[in-house]
C-alpha cells in the first residue's frame, strides 16, 4: 500500500529547516549570503538571482543559500521543496527517523517497536497477534492505567473487566469513530487484530517514553488502526480505533497514566419490579453496574473522565439535591416478557437477552456529576423509574 507525503517545506518547517542550514553554516565559521544564484531548468529561469520563493503559507524564503567556508570554498544550497516542484518528485519527512523522502514512498510492513521480554509479536498477511509468557504469578485484577484525557467530542461508552489481568474501556464520538483501550499484564494469553487481509502498514511511535507500533488499514468497509506497546513492568498497552485518525488515537493513548483509585461500585435500593443484579465491572478508574428485567436493562456507569452522552443539552431534572439531566429514549422499548428466563439446557441453566447500550433508541438516559465523578444511568425504562434508582443508589 502506497501513501502521498507532504511536503517537506510547508509551513513552519521551512523556516525551521531553513535556520537549520544556517545554523550549522554559521558553526562551521563559513559565511552565509541568500538569493546569491539564481536556477534555471532546461534554459527556462525558474527562480532569478536576488530574488525570494513564496512558501505554502504565503510566507517569503530565500530561494538559495551561499555558503562559503573559511578556505572560499562555495556551496549553493535549494530548498528541498523546490527542487521537488523543479524535478517533478515529490518530497517527504520522515520526523521519527529524520529523513527527507524523495520519490513515491512505500509504508512498511516491517516490524517497528520490538517485541519486549514478554509478550513477542507476530506479523502475517491476516493480521497481528501478541502472545505473553506467563510469568507465573497470580493477577487477580486488571492494571490500574486510565485515560486522563479524551480528544474533544469523545466519551466512554462501556466498562469490561475480564479474568485475571484483563480490562477494556471503549470510548465514541458524535461522528462513529470508536477507540477500544485494553491492558493486561502478562499471563500466557494473547491479543489479536486482524483488520483484513493483505499489507498492513506499521511504523514505529514514541507514546510516554515507550517505542509503540502504530498499524493502520483501510478497506472498502472503512479505516481501523492498532496502537500497542509494552511497559518495563510487562503490561502490555493495546489500542484500536475504527473510522477515528491514527494520530487522535495516539493523543488519547499518551494521556494514559496510573491510578490507584477506581470509581464507586454502587448498589441500587430500588429497582422497578422484576428487576435484579446482573454484573459489575471495573476497569481503569471506572465502574459498570448493570440490573436486569422484563425484557430490558438498567445500566450505571461511573468514571473520572467525560461519558458518551446522547445528543443535544437534555432536560433539566433534580433528585435528592443533585442537578441532572435527562433524555428521553428515540422510541419505546418493546418489552420480551420471556427474555431473561433461565432454561436448562443439558443440565445447565442458561439465561439470554439482549441488553441496550448507550446510544441504543430505546433507552432513556439520566446525568450528572458528583464528587469529582461523572455518572450515566441509562436503561428501557422511564424517567420516573430512572430517577427513582438513581435516588436510591449507594457505595457499596
Amino acid at each position: 500500500m502506497k501513501r502521498r507525503v507532504l511536503s517537506f517545506l510547508a509551513g513552519a518547517a521551512a523556516a525551521l529547516a531553513l535556520t537549520a542550514l544556517t545554523a550549522t553554516a554559521l558553526a562551521a565559521s563559513g559565511q552565509v549570503q541568500f538569493n546569491f544564484a539564481g536556477v534555471a531548468l532546461n534554459g527556462e529561469t525558474k527562480i532569478a538571482a536576488g530574488s525570494d520563493i513564496i512558501a505554502p503559507n504565503g510566507r517569503q524564503i530565500p530561494g538559495s543559500i551561499l555558503y562559503v567556508d573559511e578556505a572560499g570554498g562555495k556551496t549553493n544550497y535549494l530548498p528541498i521543496r523546490t527542487i521537488s516542484e523543479l524535478l517533478g518528485v515529490e518530497v517527504g519527512y520522515d520526523s521519527a527517523t529524520r529523513t527527507v523522502l524523495l520519490g513515491e514512498q512505500t509504508v512498511p510492513a516491517a516490524p517497528a517497536a520490538a517485541s519486549g521480554p514478554y509478550w513477542h509479536r507476530e506479523d502475517d498477511e491476516n493480521g497481528v497477534t501478541y502472545a505473553s509468557e506467563d510469568p507465573g504469578i497470580d493477577y487477580t485484577e486488571a492494571p490500574g492505567y486510565v485515560l486522563t484525557k479524551l480528544p474533544e467530542g469523545w466519551g466512554l461508552e462501556s466498562v469490561r473487566a475480564g479474568m485475571g489481568g484483563r480490562g477494556n474501556l471503549s470510548y465514541r464520538n458524535g461522528s462513529g469513530g470508536r477507540i477500544s483501550f485494553s491492558c493486561a499484564y502478562p499471563d500466557g494469553g494473547s491479543y489479536g487484530w486482524s483488520p483484513g487481509s493483505g499489507e498492513i502498514p506499521c511504523r514505529t511511535v514514541t507514546v510516554n517514553g515507550h517505542d509503540a507500533a502504530l498499524y493502520t488499514y483501510s478497506s472498502e468497509y472503512g479505516d481501523s488502526c492498532l496502537l500497542v506497546w509494552e511497559d518495563e513492568a510487562g503490561v502490555l498497552f493495546w489500542f484500536t480505533g475504527s473510522d477515528v485518525d491514527p494520530d487522535t488515537l495516539v493523543e488519547a493513548a499518551s494521556s494514559v497514566e496510573p491510578t490507584s483509585k477506581t470509581a464507586p461500585a454502587c448498589e441500587a435500593d430500588w429497582l422497578p419490579g422484576g428487576y435484579s443484579w446482573f454484573e459489575t465491572n471495573a476497569s481503569g478508574g471506572a465502574a459498570e453496574t448493570t440490573w436486569v428485567g422484563q425484557g430490558g436493562n438498567i445500566t450505571l456507569t461511573c468514571s473520572a473522565t467525560p461519558l458518551l452522552m446522547p445528543e443535544g443539552d437534555g432536560e433539566t431534572v433534580r433528585f435528592g439535591g443533585v442537578t441532572a439531566r435527562f433524555w428521553e429514549a428515540e422510541k419505546p422499548h418493546e418489552a420480551e416478557t420471556d427474555a431473561w428466563e433461565p432454561e436448562t439446557v443439558g443440565g445447565v441453566i442458561i439465561s439470554s437477552g439482549t441488553i441496550s447500550g448507550p446510544q441504543a433508541a430505546d433507552v432513556a438516559t439520566l446525568a450528572w456529576t458528583d464528587g469529582g465523578l461523572n455518572f450515566r444511568l441509562h436503561g428501557t425504562v422511564d424517567q420516573e423509574n430512572l430517577l427513582h434508582v438513581a435516588e436510591s443508589l449507594r457505595i457499596k
